[in-house]
C-alpha cells in the first residue's frame, strides 16, 4: 500500500510538474509546517514534497503538496516534565488515530485559488487523509517573488470524521476507549509553506 501510493504521488507530482511552462516553486520542507489543534493538544506535521506551479504573470495555477503523517509532533507538552508520555501520545495519535502505517501520507491539491485583495487569497481542493478525498477551501496570506513563495493561512477547521477517523469520537465511541473518554472531532488547522523556485 506504502510503495503504490508513493509511485501514484511521484506520478501524478511529476505530471503537474511539467504543465508548469513558466516556474515551478518547490516546498522547502524545512521551513514549512501544518499546525494542528485539537481539544487541549496542538503541535505540527511536516510537509514530505510538494509545489506550486505558475503562470507567465507570477500567478499561482496549480499545486500538489504531500505530508507525512509520521511526522506528527506535539508542543504543548514539555518532554522534559512529561517524558515517555509525549511519545506515548504521539504514537497513539499516528498508530490509533490516523493509522499512519496503512495511510502515511495526506495529500492536499490544489483545484481552485482565487484573489481576494492584495496578498490574499482562497484556496480550494481535495484532500486526501486517511483513504478518503474531501474537498476544503481556506484563506490565506502569499506572497510571490521572482525566488519565494511564502504562504499563511487562516486557521481554518477539519472534522475528522468526514475522512473515517472515529477512534474515541463521540459520534462513534469504541467499545474499548477507556473510561469512555471522547475527543473532539474538530481538528483546527494552520499552514505556513515556503517554496523555492527551481
Amino acid at each position: 500500500m506504502k510503495n503504490l501510493f508513493i509511485l501514484f504521488f511521484l506520478l501524478t507530482f511529476t505530471s503537474i510538474k511539467a504543465q508548469s511552462e513558466y516556474g515551478f516553486y518547490r516546498v522547502d520542507t524545512l521551513h514549512s509546517n501544518i499546525y494542528w489543534k485539537c481539544d487541549k493538544h496542538n503541535g505540527l506535521i511536516k510537509l514530505k514534497d510538494g509545489g506550486f506551479v505558475l503562470s507567465g504573470n507570477h500567478t499561482i495555477v496549480g499545486g500538489k503538496f504531500i505530508i507525512d503523517m509520521h511526522t506528527i509532533k506535539d508542543l504543548d507538552m514539555n518532554i522534559k516534565q512529561y517524558g515517555t508520555a509525549v511519545m506515548i501520545f504521539e504514537n497513539t495519535l499516528k498508530n490509533e488515530f490516523f493509522e499512519a502505517d496503512t495511510y502515511p501520507y495526506a495529500v492536499f491539491e490544489l483545484q481552485k485559488i482565487e484573489k481576494i485583495k492584495t496578498d490574499r487569497y482562497k484556496l480550494t481542493g481535495d484532500f486526501t487523509l486517511h483513504g478518503i478525498t474531501n474537498c476544503i477551501s481556506f484563506e490565506a496570506a502569499i506572497q510571490i517573488d521572482e525566488k519565494t513563495i511564502v504562504l499563511k493561512s487562516d486557521q481554518f477547521s477539519i472534522d475528522r470524521t468526514d475522512w473515517g477517523i472515529y477512534r474515541m469520537s463521540p459520534k462513534r465511541p469504541y467499545s474499548d476507549d477507556e473510561n469512555g473518554w471522547t475527543v473532539p472531532d474538530t481538528i483546527e488547522l494552520h499552514i505556513e509553506i515556503k517554496a523555492i523556485k527551481e
